[in-house]
Order: structure tokens, then sequence, then C-alpha cells
């Protein structure tokens, strides 16, 4: 069997990180001839020759699921099984002969191989480098690194041949190359690496023209190869095993990624140093994200909200051309020349507006005049953040009032914004149109035809995360498919930005990303998507292995996760704790893909995310920390532990919310502080300084603790809570009203009951199959008693919250409204006075009425009648 490894499935595309990436096999073999050659990363320096089950530890058995991947379908999975069965019989039975030698980089901690770079190759000199330190860090010995043409060191029987060396040439090995930014549908897609062995040499090269990183990730994942891996940015997210021997398998790779936009940014959601910036953009390049920094794409002309004023900066056009600016609903133009481009939205009806774009277009291509975001094959334009339009007379006039209330509660701007980008890019035929589908224009256009040299960069903030997009149950997965498709069948250009974490605002509960993963990137594959480009924070104890899960997939939409995830578990926390970590995160995976709702926002998971799954879910925890670990794995087992637990405290917060307990809530606020602050001193990226946004613990905090005192005695007393279940009524057809279903002699005694504490979403069955869930007028009524001694004081009622706009009346008197506010647009409780309304010694009726018109609906989050001080 010589060089048999040839004969096996590593000459088909392989990705960053070699055999987990499929269709590569991934071995689980240590030790020996076989476990040098077929080395998974997880080695010591011993020699032993063992195989591992499916956890990691000794085995027998070739075909655990330790030792092959996940099966794969059809004629080549079939294949590969009985290639890998035949060479299985022939490991069990003993095989010495006929094998190529092993390349030897380092013996005994010294260094057998040079590191040859070429020459006038800035990218491949920083990849010999990182091959360099690595090495060093594994075996304390240091390869050196000498300019191709260079005398080959006396001790050095290898060559670790790095970019396009004319070593490689004449080896006969083609290293990819070229960047062609002009327009075409393939752009953006010769990116690639190989990783070769020839004899004594390695062939390590890859694209790095423009900006390609090919010979980088050629580097990172010879070195994966050999042990190393990076989970997490950062030293405490990174394995770099000691050996004393290292050794390099056959190999024959060519590989080039399934998508060309890869990358996660870093939003300012969570702060980050500078330091971190480069630290994670170093980390980026690693595991196979694009770019030379995490925050552009660098490949289309980066697009972001509030590009649009630009081509009009305010300071240049606000004070002689305020008709240049979107007109308010209130007939108003409010653009000042000290307003940020940022902030501009530009009246698109307007001739004017368009004629002075390209002016200023035309001048910023020539080099003529500086505009921002203009670089030399393309601009990127896109709106302000939010859901800005214009509403002067041209404008309303030509929209075609679309409206989709379940993406936004405004107009959709898709045909006016698009048909204008559509105008810019007719002029520049040879430059790039970026343009972002986000909130307003997120729904494809009708009636307007996208331009070859128009991207778009759909950013889909209100979709559902919970579930992949194969689930049936997801109407609104299964419309982002059918929407990507209709943007992919206008122009190839299309890449997709979403929001990991996904659960946006909220506490940095455990997320589901990571499966959904698996099943998203085939199906962004199969659709023709570039790829993606994700809006990431320092937050991982939010999103775990979600970034490098990402990365593997967008680099190879067929990795197998299975494969991913054992080598993660078992390497970072050992092969008998990684086991019961893992089903931790799991179980957590697991109870969202069995909900119903479809969210976005982790406040909408207080009924999954249970006090009582929290405690279930505890033993998972409690077995990993009595299972043996060595002192690192102990350290980073530490760190999950303070994710469990700040997890518990959530559930326990929600819990004494639930009972009106504030300063017990307000107490497991303050535990959760306290985890994150501990987990940030671990690793800043687990979760960056905590902040005090209303919706993170340290605003439930503030907001507990100002409900405490609202209620025991502080600033006021506690009167009477909100029945946590209250009768209920839908009004599907706006009747409640004139039927005056307030009054406190209406009969509901047919009603249902519907708790308080949880919206509709969360307690009630979808409407169908799809998930839809019930949008319209909603009435909740209950009797309250209030004590007579509180005559002549003060009486308020106090919401908890409220999805989207509430009415209320108390013993048939109208008390007050609460105006509509959608998802992001908190806060959500509010307070009225009712002291003229309540009658002290008796009963009281209160009847709310709710409008949802999108998303999520109802009371939520309970409610109290209170006296203040």
């Amino acid at each position: 069997m010589k060089n048999s490894m040839a004969t096996l499935p590593q000459r088909v595309k392989s990705g960053i990180g070699g055999g987990m990436m499929s269709p590569n096999t991934y071995w689980t073999v240590r030790g020996g001839w076989w476990g040098r050659l077929l080395n998974d990363g997880h080695g010591g320096t011993d020699s032993s020759a063992y195989i591992l089950d499916t956890y990691g530890r000794p085995g027998v058995s070739l075909f655990r699921r330790g030792f092959l991947p996940y099966s794969r379908t059809g004629a080549w999975g079939r294949f590969r099984t009985r290639i890998l069965a035949a060479l299985g019989l022939v490991l069990l039975h003993g095989f010495t002969s006929g094998a190529r030698a092993d390349l030897v980089l380092v013996e005994q901690g010294v260094g057998k191989a040079a590191i040859v770079v070429a020459a006038g190759e800035p990218k491949a000199a920083k990849a010999a480098q990182e091959i360099q330190a690595l090495l060093q860090r594994m075996s304390d010995a240091s390869l050196q690194i000498i300019s191709e043409g260079e005398a080959i060191p006396q001790n050095a029987s290898a060559r670790l041949l790095v970019g396009h060396t004319d070593a490689a040439k004449r080896l006969g090995i083609q290293v990819p190359g070229g960047f062609d930014p002009s327009i075409r549908p393939e752009a953006f897609e010769e990116e690639g690496f190989v990783l070769k062995t020839v004899g004594n040499d390695i062939v390590i090269g890859g694209n790095s023209d423009g900006p390609y990183q090919g010979t980088l990730y050629a580097a990172y994942a010879l070195l994966e190869r050999i042990g190393c891996r990076w989970y997490f940015p950062g030293s405490w997210g990174e394995i770099v095993p000691r050996r004393e021997r290292v050794i390099v398998p056959d190999l024959d790779v060519r590989s080039h990624p399934d998508f060309a936009v890869r990358l996660i940014i870093l939003s300012g959601w969570v702060e980050y140093s500078a330091e971190q910036y480069w630290e994670y953009a170093r980390w980026c390049t690693r595991v196979g994200f694009t770019g030379d920094h995490p925050n552009a794409t660098s490949l289309y002309p980066v697009v972001g909200d509030g590009f649009l004023g630009h081509l009009l900066p305010p300071e240049e056009y606000a004070g002689k051309n305020p008709e240049f600016y979107a007109m308010s609903k209130n007939g108003t133009r409010k653009m000042r020349p000290d307003t940020s481009p940022y902030h501009a939205m530009l009246c698109l009806s307007n001739p004017e507006v368009f004629s002075e774009s390209i002016r200023n277009l035309k001048a910023a291509f020539a080099g003529e005049r500086k505009l921002v975001h203009v670089v030399p094959h393309g601009v990127g334009i896109s709106p302000p953040d939010g859901a800005p339009s214009c509403s002067c007379d041209r404008c309303l006039a030509q929209s075609q009032n679309f409206n989709y209330p379940t993406y936004m509660p405004e107009r959709m701007q898709s045909e006016e914004f698009f048909g204008f980008a559509v105008q810019l890019a007719k002029e520049f035929p040879d430059r790039w149109i970026s343009t972002a589908a986000y909130a307003l224009r997120d729904v494809p256009p009708q009636g307007v035809k996208l331009l070859p040299n128009i991207s778009v960069m759909v950013a889909p903030i209100t979709c559902d995360v919970l579930h992949p997009n194969d689930d049936p149950r997801s109407w609104r997965r299964q419309e982002l498919v059918r929407m990507l498709r209709q943007w992919r069948r206008q122009t190839p250009h299309v890449y997709l930005h979403d929001y990991n974490p996904g659960l946006l605002a909220g506490n940095f509960l455990p997320e589901r990303d990571v499966p959904n993963m698996a099943v998203n990137a085939r199906s962004y594959k199969q659709i023709g998507l570039k790829g993606m480009k994700r809006e990431g924070r320092m937050a991982f104890m939010q999103t775990w292995l979600s970034y490098y899960v990402t990365a593997k997939l967008l680099w190879d939409s067929e990795a197998d996760l299975a494969e991913i995830e054992r080598d993660f578990y078992v390497t970072f926390f050992g092969p008998r704790a990684g086991p019961h970590v893992q089903a931790w995160w799991h179980a957590c995976e697991e109870a969202l893909a069995r909900a119903t709702i479809l969210a976005h926002e982790d406040w909408l998971l207080n009924h999954v995310y249970t006090h009582r799954f929290a405690q279930r879910i505890h033993r998972h925890a409690d077995a990993a920390r009595r299972s043996p670990m060595t002192g690192e794995q102990r350290q980073r087992f530490e760190a999950f532990a303070l994710i469990a637990d700040h997890f518990e405290a959530h559930a326990a917060m929600d819990e004494a919310d639930v009972s009106l307990d504030y300063a017990r809530a307000a107490s497991e606020a303050g535990r959760m502080i306290e985890d994150m602050k501990k987990l940030h001193d671990l690793c800043p990226f687990l979760i960056g300084p905590t902040i005090s946004h209303p919706l993170f613990a340290e605003g439930r905090k503030k907001k507990y603790e100002e409900l405490a005192a609202m209620t025991g005695g502080g600033t006021g007393s506690i009167v009477a809570p909100l029945p946590l279940e209250m009768r209920f009524a839908r009004d599907r057809f706006n009747e409640g009203v004139i039927g005056e279903w307030y009054d406190p002699g209406f009969d509901d005694r047919s009603w249902e009951k519907k708790n308080t504490f949880f919206l509709w979403e969360q307690q009630d069955p979808p409407e169908d199959a799809a998930g839809h869930d019930y949008d319209g007028y909603g009435w909740y009524r209950a009797t309250v008693e209030i004590p007579g001694h509180l005559a002549g004081r003060s009486i308020h009622f106090w919401c908890g919250g409220v999805m989207n706009e509430a009415w209320v009346w108390v013993n048939g008197e109208y008390a007050g409204h609460r105006e509509h506010r959608i998802w992001w647009r908190g806060p959500h409780d509010f307070d009225l006075d009712v002291t003229r309304l309540v009658r002290p010694g008796e009963s009281s009726t209160i009847a709310v009425r709710v409008w949802n018109d999108a998303e999520y609906g109802g009371l939520f989050r309970r409610g109290f009648f209170w006296s203040p001080k």
C-alpha cells in the first residue's frame, strides 16, 4: 500500500480544519505509524497505538462515531465507507510494509526542516512566521525561515515551501492565484489553497492576491492537521499541544471555499479594546473567514446603515438644498449642516438628488473629490438605520404602498430605494453598486429589475433564530428562503447579513445557531448565495461554538457537524467531561427547537428556559465537574460552569418576577452580573464589559430595584397584584369597544383564561402548521380587591408590558392608553393613575384591550395596583 493516503478521499475539496471538513475523512487514531499518519490533533508525546471511541476513550472498533464521521448518503458515501472498512481491517490485522516515511519537522525538540518563503509575498512571509511560532510553542524547536534561493540549513531534511515558490512550480504544483473584481457572475470566487507533500517537501500555498488570504489559510490548515485548534479568539480558546516529535502525514489537498463572503463582524453592542479587535481579526483568518480585518467584506464595496447620505453630505447641502432630504410625516425637513451623513435620508423622488449624486460619484471615481465609502471598484449605498422614508407629495405619489406588517409597520421602500440603485448602476456599469436589503427594504421589489453590477446584502432582522431553514413549522424561515431565491434570480451577487447572537437584546442566554447553521449553510449553497456577513459581538457565552462552526461551514457547507463538535468537546474539556458539557448545550438547543414561538429575543423564551428546566439540566454540569480533567481543561470548565450558573440565575430571576418578588429578582440579576464579570476576567471574548442597557442584566437589576421600592415601602406599597391568569378573548372583528366588553356587568364566563406573564405566542398553539400566530385585538378582564383603608390614597395601575398597544378601563370607565411600540422600541411597561376609578373596599373590574399587528402580542410580565408615597 505504497502512498496509501493518496487512495483516500483527500484529493477532493477539503477545508480549513482538514479532516474535520467533509468530504475528507477524519480519523481518531493515535500513536504508531497509522496514528502518526492519521493524527487527529489530540495526541501527546506518547507512541502507543490505540483507537478512540465516540468520546475519545480507548476502544477497538474503527466504525464507532469517534472513528468515522456520520455517513454521507449516495454513491460517494457508500464508496468511502467500503474503502475505510477495508483499510480498517488492514489496520486491525497489522500493517508494516510499503508506506512512505513520515515527514519529520521536529525530532526530540530539534528542528528537522526549513521554512522557505516565496520572494515578494508579504502574506507568505506572515504565514511562515505563524508556522514557525506555533511549531516552537509545540516543541520548543525553532525552524529557520529563509527566502527562496538562500542555502538550506544542513540540519534540514525537509522543506516547507510557503507561497508561490518556484520550487512548487518545478514540482508541477499549481498554487491558486489571481484577483479580478470586474463585473461577472463568478466574481470573487478565485480563493483557495493547496497542501501537498512531495518527497521531503511540503507545498503550502494559496491565492493571496488582492484581499485573499490563501497562503495563510494553507498554513493554518497544516497546523490544524498536526494538532492546533482555535475554537475561540484569544489564548483561552486555543489548543497548541506539546510535542517532542512533530510529523506531517502524506497530504494532497486542493481546497476552495463554498462561499466567497465569510465573516462575522464585531458590533458595538458590547465594548472591546483595540487589542481585542486585532486579536479577533487574527482569529478570523485562522478559522477561514475572509478579509484582512473583521469589519469589512473587502470584496464588494462595503455597505452599511447611513451610507446613502454620504452621496450628498449635509454639511455641504443641508443649508442650500433642504429639499434633497426626506420630509417627516408632519411635513418638515429637519436636516441641518451639522447632521451626520449616517443619519441623512435622501428624498429619492427628487430628480436633482439623482443628478447631483451622479456628479459627485463621477468626481470621486476620478479622484477629484473625496466621498466616504467610495472605492475604486464601486460604492455602497443604504439608508440610515431604523425605518427612514420620505413623506413628501412626490414620494407618496410614487409609492406603490406595499405593506408587510410582519416585517415593519410602515410602507415598504424596496421599490423606491432599489429603483434609485438601478439608476446609479446604469450610469456606472463597470462599478459595483452595493446595496442593503434591510428594515423597509428586505422584501424584494416588484417592478424593479436589478442590473448585473448590483450586489445585495440581505439583512432579515425580524427572522426567527430558533429554527433552521428546513423547519416547516417556521413560516419566517420559509419566507426568508423564498425571498433569498427571489433576490438571487435578479442577481448572482447576494449575500446574507444576519445576527450572531440572533437573540439581539437580552441576557446572553444559550442560542441554537450551531445546529441551525449545519442546515442553513447547505440551504444557502443550494440557493447560490455569495456567503454571509454576520453581525456579532463579544458574547461567546451566548453563541458558544457558533462562530467556529460558521467558519467551518462557510468554507465547506457539507462539513460534518457531529465530528466538529466531538473534536471540540473531547479536546477542550477532556474525553470524560466533554460529553457532559456537550449534553448541557444540546439540552438547550433541543428545547429551543421544540418551541413553537418564532423568536429573535431571549426575553421571549422564559417559558422555555424555565427554572425547572435549568434545574433539570444542572446534572450535566455536576457530572462534568466530577469528571477527570487536566489543569487547563478544568480552567475551561470553570468558564462553562459560570455560563451554567448565569443561566440558572436568569431562570431564578424570572421565577421571582412571576411572583412579584422583585427584591429576589434583583438579587438574581446581581448574580448574573457577577458571573459575567468573572467570565470577562477569564476570557473577554466570552463577554465584554457589563453594560447598563435596560434589557441586559444591569438594566434588569435596576428595574427590579425600582419595582421593589414601589411595592415594598420605599417609594410606595403594593395594593393588589394583577391576577396571574385573567379572562381573555380574541376580538377578531374589533367589536369589543362598541360591545362594551369593558363593562363590569359584561358576561365573560365563556372566555378562556390567559397567563399575564407570557405573551400569546408563548402559550397558544400556532394558527396553522407553518407557525403563524394570531395578530389582532385581544381583551383581558379581571376583578381585584382594593382594601377600604386606602380610601383617599393615590392608586396606580402598573403594567409589566404590552405588545404592541393597549387601552385600559377600570370599573367601566376609560383609564388611558399606551401608544404603539414595536419590539425594539421599549420600554414596554406603563403606569396609569386610576385613583378616581377604583372603589376601595369593593371589587374593581379592570379590562385591557391589546392590539398586536405583527410579531408578538399580549400582556406580559404581569402587573399590579400600587399606592405611591
